[in-house]
């Protein structure tokens, strides 16, 4: 049981573990090398950025302002658009997996005052913050990436995928409506208060913006050091809290993928595929993503191609679908441990990610 048990929860990070030590026994040679395969400045990016929004989870202060929103909510259709828009926000800022980390659990303690069923909810929480993240450089992983191998300003890359977020966020509002009854919530009542740390969270969202202008200036190892330091003396709890694997799974990525781009048979057969081209880098990143997640997908894309935009349209379009496609969704199932789940998700996931990816590449790529 304690093996499955460790499987179950490392679902994403045991593949590409596994993929490290097959690349290791074919090509000892490289394990010396691979420090230099790891875009440390990414990383620096998204540890700086991962603790500082784990510090505005933990002061739950967003947890009680969307429970207050709750008493005002009188049907599910509107719950759902309600949390699904919450969530897409926030992962615009705070990556997506760490919206999720805020709302799947705010969502889940719905059931305390909620007798509806909100596993649905959950599905397109998943898909939202997929959505919410595209718009900005700090949304998601592959994003942080791309912004920063290309030294795109932040506001250049937000109108850049401005486009995108907008033609995504229409057809996941369309679903919503479709998707969602008009029925009313059946409400239990409950005296239970909700704690929060307001302390924490304008410290946080100071840090935050901090933190971003440090990147904008080149200078964020030294705002990487300084977001250490603070949480360390002030909210200790918040650097235990913070999910240093992710950053561990970043770096195994960037050495798999990095041996992987070096094989010389790989790199053949990828370069005929011209993913300079827009409609081609758009395609690869998409069914990349089906594969092998969108993160990896972009790490192994850009090394064949320079068209960021295009990767960037592809793999965040991509982040749905498959489960595997985005660790997002991985985690909202993970957090959620309702049964049937699965099912559900790739219910509304895979017509998801044909109507949006349709319209996408209609609107953006199909004249090239």
């Amino acid at each position: 049981m304690k093996i499955r048990k460790i499987i179950k929860d490392n679902l994403v990070f045991i593949p590409f573990v596994l993929i490290l030590l097959i690349l290791f026994l074919f090509y000892p040679d490289k394990i010396k090398y691979s420090p230099h395969l790891v875009d440390w400045k990414t990383i620096a990016v998204l540890s700086g950025l991962i603790v500082i929004t784990t510090g505005i989870k933990e002061s739950s202060l967003l947890s009680f302002s969307v429970k207050k929103m709750l008493n005002k909510i009188v049907t599910e259709k509107t719950l759902a658009v309600v949390v699904i828009s919450v969530s897409a926000f926030l992962s615009m800022f705070l990556t997506n997996d760490i919206a999720l980390f805020i709302m799947i659990p705010l969502t889940l303690s719905f059931q305390k005052f909620i007798k509806n069923d909100l596993k649905k909810i959950i599905v397109f929480q998943a898909l939202a913050v997929n959505v919410g993240s595209t718009l900005t450089p700090v949304g998601n992983p592959q994003n942080i990436f791309l912004w920063h191998k290309w030294d795109i300003s932040f506001v250049m890359f937000t109108m850049r995928m401005f486009p995108v977020f907008l033609v995504s966020f229409v057809v996941l509002i369309a679903f919503v409506f479709c998707a969602f009854p008009s029925k009313r919530l059946s409400v239990v009542n409950s005296d239970e208060k909700e704690q929060y740390d307001l302390g924490m969270f304008y410290f946080s969202l100071i840090l935050l913006v901090g933190f971003i202008v440090s990147i904008e200036f080149g200078v964020f190892y030294y705002g990487l050091i300084l977001v250490l330091t603070l949480y360390l003396i002030f909210f200790r709890k918040v650097l235990k809290k913070a999910d240093w694997g992710l950053i561990l799974l970043f770096i195994i990525i960037f050495v798999d993928f990095g041996i992987l781009g070096q094989s010389p048979q790989i790199y053949k057969f990828v370069s005929r595929l011209n993913l300079n081209t827009d409609s081609n880098a758009f395609l690869g990143g998409l069914i990349m993503s089906q594969l092998v997640s969108n993160v990896p997908a972009t790490i192994f894309i850009s090394r064949f191609s320079s068209n960021w935009r295009a990767i960037a349209y592809g793999v965040n379009i991509g982040g749905n679908g498959i489960v595997i496609a985005s660790l997002a969704n991985i985690i909202a199932i993970r957090l959620a441990k309702r049964k049937g789940l699965w099912g559900e998700f790739h219910k509304y996931s895979i017509p998801f990610l044909l109507f949006s990816a349709a319209a996408v590449y209609l609107l953006f790529f199909a004249h090239i």
